[in-house]
């Protein structure tokens, strides 16, 4: 009898990890490695583009020879040639709701039975994944204490575990709002550090409008789908979605990863904004 699909895809990804972590010098591996909804697939996908390399997804037999692995792994001293794109946290965990809960409803992915059951026994069988102000908090405290979607880490831990510009030169960090923001800069800027090589303007420009978010969904930053992967592709959107009670929320659970990456100057932002009610 075969394995099911996403528990070979899982076995797959363990043994591409310890082919990494003993062999990977030998292909080379270039890591894309982030917490989900962080845009580590569109950077897997322009890295892939722009150095003429293949950037396997979703494949069910381990990788061996030289390509672009996207991960959600904690750090490894033995990952070299990493890109480690962030994004605010509290952008990440609206953005992860509704992804969760697309695969939960629409995916035709085999593991969309098992996600639904598990977020109509958290959220009830009636939920609707438009009330996520009365949801998110429920959501939040679920997928901190137990993380799961190929990182054993929830947001804070995986920011702790790979976050240390100072000492780790072979990491090239840069935030999905810097790519929002300069996407042809930031991305020559990485790669160049990573490659030593100069980056060549033409192909750089290239590759990001190919990987646009109008060319892959047809639509515009801010144009909200439910049912698609690129959501709405933008930055700050949480504050649509946080109450001050959510707010509280967040800051206790990761907090300090927040002050850590530069989105806040400290502990009080809860009183800075404005939030939605309940």
């Amino acid at each position: 009898m075969s394995l099911p699909r996403f528990v070979a895809g899982k076995l797959a990804k363990s043994a591409t990890r310890i082919i990494g972590t003993h062999w990977g010098d030998s292909f080379p591996f270039y890591y894309v490695s982030e917490f989900p909804k962080s845009g580590g697939t569109w950077t897997a996908r322009m890295i892939a583009d722009y150095l003429q390399l293949p950037f396997p997804q979703h494949t069910i037999l381990p990788i061996g020879f030289s390509a672009v692995i996207q991960n959600h792994w904690a750090y490894h001293p033995k990952f070299k040639r990493v890109f480690y794109p962030y994004r605010d946290g509290r952008d990440v965990i609206v953005s992860y709701f509704f992804d969760r809960l697309r695969e939960a409803r629409y995916s035709d992915r085999p593991v969309k039975q098992r996600v639904r059951r598990i977020y109509d026994k958290l959220l009830g069988k009636d939920y609707q994944p438009q009330d996520i102000v009365r949801l998110l908090p429920k959501f939040m405290d679920f997928e901190y204490s137990k993380p799961g979607r190929g990182s054993r880490l929830n947001w804070r831990q995986h920011i702790e575990s790979w976050y240390d510009p100072d000492n780790r030169q072979h990491v090239a960090y840069f935030s999905y709002e810097q790519l929002l923001n300069d996407c042809a800069g930031t991305l020559g800027r990485a790669i160049q550090r990573i490659t030593g090589e100069e980056i060549d303007p033409w192909r750089i420009q290239t590759t990001v409008e190919k990987f646009s978010m109008v060319r892959q969904s047809g639509r515009t930053p801010g144009e909200e789908d439910l049912t698609q992967h690129i959501r709405k592709g933008v930055a700050g959107d949480w504050l649509n979605h946080f109450t001050r009670a959510a707010a509280e929320q967040f800051n206790d659970l990761a907090g300090d990863a927040l002050v850590t990456l530069g989105y806040e100057q400290d502990r009080h932002w809860v009183d800075r904004y404005e939030y939605v009610t309940a």
